[in-house]
């Protein structure tokens, strides 16, 4: 497990470092980038569906959001069908940065895919698996409310 553990870490030092020399020349963070990307493909939502489609710690969307906001990326308007919901989108500066962060990354992602393409599906449904299984166990004494 150790081994695994460790492998898994440097994997994401290493794909970030990838995506972070990607992105720079945008001066765009991967955080940043995700972001943008995300609501390109998503279209307008509100901060928890966004959250929801990124990995990040409690608290942070919030702080990108605004930043992103702050940046002329994005804007935060209140939704028709709920006055108390806020949907946030990207501007057309935004959606520029999205669309040119995607192409940067795409010849990382063609690679990736000609080197690995075989096994990624795989290897993703096994992280899953793993995630799922470490997500749900309960704490070392045997008791289902206690993650560990």
């Amino acid at each position: 497990m150790l081994a695994f553990s460790y492998e898994i870490k440097r994997l994401v030092v290493e794909l970030n470092g990838a995506l972070a020399a990607t992105f720079r020349p945008l001066g765009l963070t991967c955080v940043k980038a995700d972001a943008l990307m995300a609501l390109e493909q998503l279209g307008p939502v509100s901060l928890n569906e966004l959250a929801g489609h990124l990995v990040a710690e409690s608290g942070h969307p919030s702080r990108l959001i605004s930043t992103l906001d702050a940046e002329g990326l994005v804007t935060r308007t209140r939704s028709d069908r709920d006055r108390r919901a806020v949907l946030i989108s990207l501007t057309d500066r935004g959606r520029d940065l999205a669309r040119r962060a995607r192409e940067a990354r795409q010849p990382l992602v063609a690679e990736f895919a000609r080197r690995h393409g075989g096994d990624l599906d795989q290897v993703t449904e096994r992280l899953r698996d793993v995630r799922d299984f470490l997500a749900g166990r309960a704490d070392p004494d045997g008791n289902p409310d206690q993650k560990i």
